[in-house]
């Protein structure tokens, strides 16, 4: 006949099994509190109690709760303003999280400009990257404008990537809101950072290839799209 310690017993065994055949680790310290709980009663019901055994596994309960709740809170999705819904939906979906994009701005300044403003100036040392959150810049060459650019586009890109001279100006044809990095601040974060990095680099290579489909073929090369 079964018994309750019996029963108590291997539940807890059967648990700890698949706790060792879960990848993800928050449902193994699920499963492993879960035996633990379970073997609680069964050192409690022995003829003599096992208090040592029972105060340790208050001990290894104790821990793996406080762990359960540290790995649900980092994975629970961050709380977004809308523009920044709009922004992530539109630009950084696909290339990192959500809290990674919220990372990412944080090392970023928020621009607010006027109609006529000049963002970038043609053949200057640009150490930013610019991303356009709303409105419209005209991109220009020798007073020449070759294309317009508007939110989810980024600004700077190729200077960015070589450390050249810009090759057009960069104008706001109404008021303009853009997020700049330094570059200077991105290469730190980086340095710490790989995924930050490659969420950057595949927006940017998105970007060019965006540029690329949509630039004239019989544009010349001094009137590239690529700033």
């Amino acid at each position: 006949m079964l018994t309750l310690n019996f029963i108590l017993l291997n539940t807890a065994n059967v648990l700890y099994i698949f706790c060792f055949g879960v990848r993800d680790v928050l449902w193994l310290r699920i499963l492993a509190v879960t035996a633990m709980f379970l073997l609680l009663p069964f050192y409690a019901l022995q003829p003599v109690p096992m208090i040592d055994c029972i105060v340790w596994q208050f001990v290894f309960i104790a821990i793996n709760v406080y762990w359960i709740v540290i790995i649900v809170r980092e994975r629970r999705p961050p709380s977004m303003t809308e523009e920044e819904q709009l922004l992530y939906d539109h630009v950084f979906k696909g290339c990192c999280s959500p809290k990674g994009m919220l990372r990412l701005i944080e090392h970023a300044e928020w621009n607010q400009v006027e109609f006529g403003t000049k963002l970038i100036e043609r053949k200057a040392d640009l150490d930013k990257l610019l991303l356009i959150q709303s409105g419209n810049v005209s991109v220009q060459v020798k007073g020449k404008e070759v294309t317009t650019l508007d939110a989810g586009n980024l600004v700077g890109e190729m200077s960015f990537l070589t450390q050249g001279k810009t090759v057009a100006d960069v104008i706001a044809e109404g008021p303009v809101r853009y997020l700049s990095w330094d570059r200077v601040v991105l290469e730190r974060l980086f340095e710490t950072n790989v995924e930050l990095k490659s969420a950057i680099h595949e927006i940017i290579g998105r970007d060019l290839v965006q540029k690329m489909t949509a630039q004239d073929p019989r544009m010349d090369l001094t009137e590239s799209v690529f700033i």
